[in-house]
């Protein structure tokens, strides 16, 4: 290996952050931050004046680790943690929903993980029909959800289909075999 290649690998093989806020959370100021002013956030922000919403929803269980995930995952392969998350999910927006003062215009919701397709294809219908039960879906929406081919099943994408998801990320690192031998996420797509 040539000289700069090791240089590059030397300056660079540093941990940090990944870069999913601005700043990152280290540097956020939380002693500006109470419940008041969160709840006045929360209200300004989604208010029909302000347009649609687009929800993520975190669904952080895999039953494999992949090696390159830097996501916050649970690794297991019980799948009885699937309703209570799943309960929690809904408090949480049932939470948010309290405050909204209008019905929420819901514009994209998107699954990721984890692996969203670790829930069966049941929850997952359940999840999104708690979220979008007293919301409004724009007509034009956006619901996408992370697949892992070895996780899915075609009864997942039909049951999805029809609360209206139109996009699958497959989240596909490489199609060598050696490499996804190396990664742990192997399939046969």
């Amino acid at each position: 290996m040539n000289n700069t290649i090791l240089d590059l690998l030397h300056k660079y093989d540093v941990p940090s952050p990944r870069y999913t806020s601005y700043p990152t959370v280290p540097y956020w100021d939380f002693s500006t931050i109470d419940e008041a002013k969160w709840k006045h956030a929360v209200v300004n922000t989604f208010t029909a004046e302000n347009g649609e919403m687009c929800v993520y929803i975190h669904l952080p269980f895999c039953e494999n680790l992949c090696t390159f995930c830097a996501c916050n995952k649970r690794i297991t392969k019980n799948h009885q943690v699937e309703d209570p998350y799943i309960t929690a999910v809904l408090k949480e927006w049932g939470m948010y929903r309290a405050l909204f003062t209008t019905i929420p215009v819901i514009k994209e919701i998107h699954l990721g993980g984890g692996t969203p397709t670790f829930f069966s294809a049941d929850n997952l219908v359940q999840l999104i029909n708690g979220i979008t039960a007293d919301a409004m879906v724009k007509d034009n929406h956006e619901f996408s959800v992370e697949v892992h081919p070895n996780y899915t099943t075609e009864e997942h994408i039909a049951k999805l289909a029809t609360v209206g998801f139109n996009r699958i990320s497959l989240g596909i690192q490489d199609f060598d075999p050696k490499v996804q031998f190396a990664i742990k996420q192997g399939s046969d797509v």
